[in-house]
């Protein structure tokens, strides 16, 4: 079948492992949270904070990995489901994320998300994270959920039930429609901005937005068809091709229409002209659809070419006020944590601060009264 092994290999790096492993200096920085940036960043037998505190204990569960303090009760729990990857609680960069965060005092609860394991949207993810959570706060533990990337959505999602104090957003995004319109044409833009600001299209972002729709195609030639588009896209550095490959139906030219549109105001008919179930996925999935109150750090690279940080601007916008916190990074891409400059690892440390500020009992978002660290870039 065409896309395996070289797409689940690009696929599964978008790990929130990746995404917060960008302590470098940080630990001398920013006291307890530079140390569990640094244990994330270099795996805790390496740092002070492996030195300092005993190994957790990992408890493998049929339908997720619970990570425990080693000494004492948990402080309080977090929810952590990485990006599209393959390995799902066993990829090699959310080991020392679990590890970590269980060292300073949290419950880590990893659970299984079906569509980010097969590389695809799927609601059940949502279901997943929502009785994660509610196993979480059966257990008497207070519950923060945090995604990255395209495990943003599942989060938020899951948050509207109540029972999580706290959503982590790393790299996510609010809205289906504007992340497809950076993916094809690298348009985006910030809340209140008219003009758009332009990127070049990334090829790994429509890559990976073109096979989560393949999944959704009811015809089986047009799953196999767009998934070797996707490859293409994923693999190599050739374009799509100008004309639909031979045997792709009707559905299939749909999606293909919409990866290869470059005009940002033409992407919402090549959504709406999308298949029922391949909308019906998309839709159940966008947090613009929810109604979202639960306070939330979002936390976006500012060089990230997969998703723009513009949406996790809009994130914070669509929220009520005083309930998001929005932190920039400097430097930062999407997941790839080296060559983070001071001041983006500054804005880490202040991530990570108000993390272990909630692990104590105190609401972050009331604390600031919501907030943008390090303000919003002007358009370009």
């Amino acid at each position: 079948m065409v896309g395996t092994s070289r797409i689940r290999r690009r696929l599964r790096t978008l790990t929130l492992a990746a995404a917060l492993g960008a302590g470098g200096c940080a630990r001398l920085l920013g006291g307890e949270a530079g140390v569990v940036l640094e244990a994330i960043e270099y795996g805790p037998d390496r740092t002070e904070l492996g030195r300092t505190t005993p190994p957790p204990r990992r408890q493998r569960l049929p339908n997720a990995d619970l990570w425990l303090p080693g000494d004492g009760e948990a402080r309080a729990a977090i929810v952590l489901a990485p990006g599209f990857a393959e390995a799902g609680r066993d990829d090699p960069r959310l080991l020392p994320v679990a590890e970590s965060l269980a060292r300073a005092g949290l419950a880590v609860r990893v659970p299984d998300l079906p569509g980010a394991r097969r590389l695809t949207l799927d609601p059940a993810d949502i279901a997943a994270m929502r009785q994660a959570a509610r196993t979480e706060a059966a257990a008497g533990r207070r519950v923060a959920l945090a995604g990255i990337s395209f495990a943003a959505a599942p989060a938020l999602l899951a948050a509207q039930d109540g029972v999580a104090e706290l959503v982590v957003t790393v790299g996510g995004f609010h809205a289906i429609e504007a992340m497809a319109v950076f993916a094809a044409t690298g348009a985006h833009r910030a809340p209140g901005e008219a003009a758009w600001r332009r990127a070049a299209p990334n090829r790994f972002a429509i890559g990976a937005f073109l096979l989560a729709i393949a999944e959704s195609m009811p015809d089986r030639s047009d799953r196999w068809l767009l998934r070797g588009a996707a490859a293409r896209l994923l693999d190599t550095a050739e374009p799509l091709p100008a004309t639909p490959p031979p045997g792709l139906g009707a559905e299939g030219r749909a999606a293909l229409a919409l990866a290869t549109e470059r005009d940002p105001a033409r992407i919402p008919d090549r959504l709406a002209a999308l298949p029922a179930a391949a909308r019906a996925a998309l839709a159940a999935l966008d947090p613009a659809r929810a109604h979202l109150g639960t306070c939330t750090l979002a936390i976006h690279g500012l060089e990230d070419p997969v998703i723009p940080w513009t949406q996790s601007a809009a994130l914070a916008e669509a929220l009520p006020p005083g309930r998001a916190l929005m932190v920039l990074v400097p430097g930062f891409g999407h997941v790839e944590p080296a060559a983070v400059p001071p001041e983006g690892q500054l804005a880490l440390v202040r991530a990570m601060r108000v993390l272990l500020a909630w692990r104590d009992g105190r609401d972050p978002c009331e604390e600031s009264h919501g907030g943008v660290a390090n303000g919003s870039p002007q358009p370009s």
